[in-house]
């Protein structure tokens, strides 16, 4: 009889906001202990943990946590020729039980959502054609011709979800999302006190570095993804406790984007937080939080600028690596006109010159790797990779996440909107569409937009725990 009791209560927790939160959190302390020790100590638990959840409750919502945490959570630097197995093991594992658990919770009906995935089928064609002209990889570097499939396996990832994902998954994308940017901040904070004790005579702000997954501007791309986020936690917060916890994410999210040491991130998160904040105010204006508010601005401002203080040229630092230099200073409108000049030479202007027009060798990770050409601007990459059939193909994945908000509430639709379009202003000079970095969790957000009918986060029926 216990037992029974037992259960029930377990299985009335799938339901339950405290539990969901939790289980977020949970995740990305896994995240933290796999980047900073090893990966294998926080991809194991993790898919551990997932699995578990994903057989008690038959939902694959507690997959997303987990692919997050995968994702974000890799600290080692790796390139292209060398991928470390101790990464790919515990990722096909959970790869393998996904697809077990898509095709014994498959439905007819999931199969509707599959139209918006149009702009993704063209962006795969369009790459993979160019590979029959492609002259720069050899028989040294073949394994590049992966790139040439780049989208074919994002929309592999996305017809999944859209198989799998239920209507309930809003609450815990939310929760995993924000809780995200508690790991990346993290990640951001331990990886400068790190070059800070390498180099104490030199100002954390004037570092650009790697943080195992990718570079610091690209966790900053990702914090700008979480924001809006964030900001509606903080609109349906309904008691000072849940106020509090959201503007203390909101805390730690700027200490992140002030840590990324990105202009493009400073520049466009700054746009987005102003927006987001005048949004707030218009929608759910309250004395208090508008205090509340300020004092977390101003605390985490505040912070790192006691602390930059303490070694170099603070000040002028931010001048010389935000304001003066511009973002032509580190070689895009020459990578730009490289990557023209190579679409011009293929001659396939339908389908474009391919993903892989030039191999450098450059410093990556602290050793020389061969690497190819990133163009950093999202339209410029997908017209010279897929040529004009590769520009349609993006610019219908984009209208089709535009499109999605226009049936939601008001205020979520407005707020995410603010967020996309700081983003894809953000994509004119980093690449956005097409890096895995950002591919995965846009892509676990639109098909949970797309499927959500109830954008809710505290219920109050569950209001307790058990």
């Amino acid at each position: 009889m216990i037992s029974i009791i037992k259960n029930e209560k377990i299985l009335k927790l799938n339901n339950n906001w405290k539990f969901e939160n939790i289980v977020a959190l949970i995740f990305m302390i896994f995240g933290a202990i796999g980047w900073k020790i090893n990966y294998a100590a926080g991809a194991i638990p993790t898919i551990l943990f997932s699995v578990i959840l994903m057989a008690i409750y038959n939902d694959f919502k507690y997959g997303i946590p987990a692919i997050l945490v995968l994702l974000f959570s890799i600290g080692t630097g790796f390139v292209i020729e060398s991928f470390p197995f101790d990464i790919v093991i515990p990722v096909a594992i959970f790869v393998i039980f996904v697809i077990i658990f898509t095709i014994r919770n498959f439905k007819k009906e999931n199969f509707k959502y599959l139209k918006t995935c149009i702009g993704m089928m063209i962006l795969s064609i369009s790459f993979i054609i160019p590979i029959f002209w492609s002259h720069m990889v050899t028989s040294e570097n073949q394994v590049f011709y992966i790139m040439y499939f780049s989208w074919l396996l994002y929309l592999i990832f996305y017809v999944l979800l859209c198989l799998i994902i239920n209507k309930n998954a809003f609450r815990m994308l939310v929760f995993s999302l924000t809780w995200l940017a508690f790991l990346l901040t993290f990640e951001l904070l331990a990886s400068l006190l790190v070059l800070h004790s390498q180099y104490p005579d030199q100002n954390i702000l004037s570092f650009t570095y790697y943080i195992g997954w990718g570079l610091c501007n690209e966790a900053g791309m990702i914090l700008c993804v979480i924001m809006p986020f964030i900001f509606y936690e903080l609109y349906k917060s309904n008691t000072p406790s849940l106020t509090a916890l959201s503007l203390f994410k909101l805390f730690v999210l700027l200490i992140g984007i002030i840590l990324t040491t990105s202009r493009g991130t400073y520049l466009f998160g700054g746009l987005e937080l102003i927006s987001l904040l005048i949004i707030m105010l218009i929608i759910k204006y309250d004395y208090k939080l508008l205090k509340l508010s300020t004092l977390v601005f101003a605390g985490s401002i505040g912070i790192v600028f006691v602390f930059a203080m303490t070694k170099g040229k603070f000040l002028q630092d931010i001048s010389s690596n935000v304001f003066t230099l511009g973002f032509g200073s580190n070689g895009r409108f020459e990578m730009w006109e490289l990557g023209f000049n190579a679409y011009k030479e293929a001659g396939h202007y339908f389908f474009g010159s391919g993903i892989v027009t030039e191999i450098r060798e450059k410093e990556v990770f602290n050793s020389l790797q061969n690497t190819f050409i990133v163009y950093h601007n999202t339209f410029i990459e997908a017209f010279i990779s897929g040529g004009v059939m590769g520009l349609i193909g993006i610019i219908i994945c984009i209208f089709e996440k535009y499109k999605l908000l226009i049936k939601k509430e008001s205020p979520f639709k407005i707020l995410l909107l603010m967020g996309y379009i700081f983003v894809d202003l953000y994509g004119l000079i980093d690449n956005s569409y097409g890096m895995y970095y950002y591919m995965v969790p846009i892509s676990m957000i639109i098909v949970v937009i797309l499927k959500s009918d109830n954008l809710e986060i505290y219920d109050k029926i569950n209001n307790n725990l058990f």
